[in-house]
């Protein structure tokens, strides 16, 4: 059997920001994506760590959705700074999901979970993975070394030491090599990748299955780059409804444009109107502060 390399060794180890960054990543691998068995093997691990319940309703007490959005957006932009792996960012936040509805913690702590997801998806996705030390400065050192390697211990134990999980990630590439017009727009992939990112950071697609995210990602990048194709062909794929399906990706497509809608600029505040002048014969109005009574 003949076996090729298309890795680029020699840019493997470069330092960047001070640490090594492995350039040394295959490439598609197009007879394992067009194996039946990878995705039955994807969907199996879906259903085995899938999400039934919304944590904010019955397991979280002090944490609010909108403090989930906070820290994994940050997420997004340490991974995306320190030039993580792909699929760094949506695993930690899969760990930090499935931590979440087990176990009550507090706002404070919120941060030092991610961290500590972040740490676990790095050594399980990338050959160099991200340090406790620098992980720790991104959070101006708010959260302590030894606080995420306790933590590190507590995430394995509450995952079970179940680290493979399915993400939305992992289905992008298995249903663009089985459609005719997958492989012949690059860029529907990378525009769909971008489109999951944003959905890790929603706590609205929270119980949505990774696979359905995958397809309306791909759903709404395809008619974004206006490129022929079926929702239909993407649900066959999975034997999800294809109503889900139009559903999900048509609330991606809101999501999108709610992210990329410009500030609105704020109103200049109205001049305080001129007090009329007053008769000097009628009573002053009782002062309200202490500082305006004249002895």
């Amino acid at each position: 059997m003949d076996l090729s390399c298309g890795e680029n060794l020699q840019n493997s180890g470069n330092s960047s920001n001070g640490r090594s960054v492995d350039m040394c990543v295959a490439g598609p691998d197009r007879a394992l994506d067009r194996d039946p068995r990878l995705l039955h093997n994807l969907l199996t691990l879906e259903r085995a760590h899938a999400l039934h319940t919304d944590y904010f309703e019955h397991v979280q007490i002090d944490i609010q959705p909108f403090m989930r959005k906070i820290v994994t957006t940050w997420m997004l932009e340490v991974c995306e700074e320190q030039q993580c792996e792909e699929q760094v960012f949506p695993l930690a936040v899969s760990y930090m999901d499935r931590f979440l509805a087990q176990r009550a913690i507090s706002r404070q702590q919120l941060q030092l979970l991610g961290v500590t997801a972040m740490l676990l998806a790095s050594k399980f996705r990338q050959c160099h993975p991200l340090s406790v030390d620098l992980l720790c400065a991104y959070t101006d050192n708010s959260v302590l070394p030894d606080e995420v390697r306790q933590w590190e211990v507590m995430l394995l134990q509450r995952l079970n030491w179940q680290l493979s999980i399915a993400t939305a990630f992992d289905f992008v590439e298995p249903f663009l090599a089985r459609v005719p017009w997958g492989r012949t727009n690059p860029l529907v992939r990378t525009h769909a990748l971008t489109l999951i990112s944003v959905c890790y950071t929603e706590t609205e697609f929270l119980l949505v299955p990774p696979s359905l995210i995958a397809v309306a990602c791909i759903t709404a990048a395809a008619r974004g780059l206006r490129v022929r194709m079926s929702v239909g062909e993407l649900c066959a794929l999975t034997r999800a409804p294809a109503a889900a399906a139009e559903l999900v990706a048509r609330h991606v497509e809101r999501v999108l444009a709610r992210a990329t809608q410009p500030p609105e600029p704020r109103a200049r505040p109205a001049p305080p109107a001129k007090a009329p002048a007053t008769d000097t014969t009628q009573l002053q109005v009782t002062p309200t502060d202490v500082q305006d009574i004249h002895f």
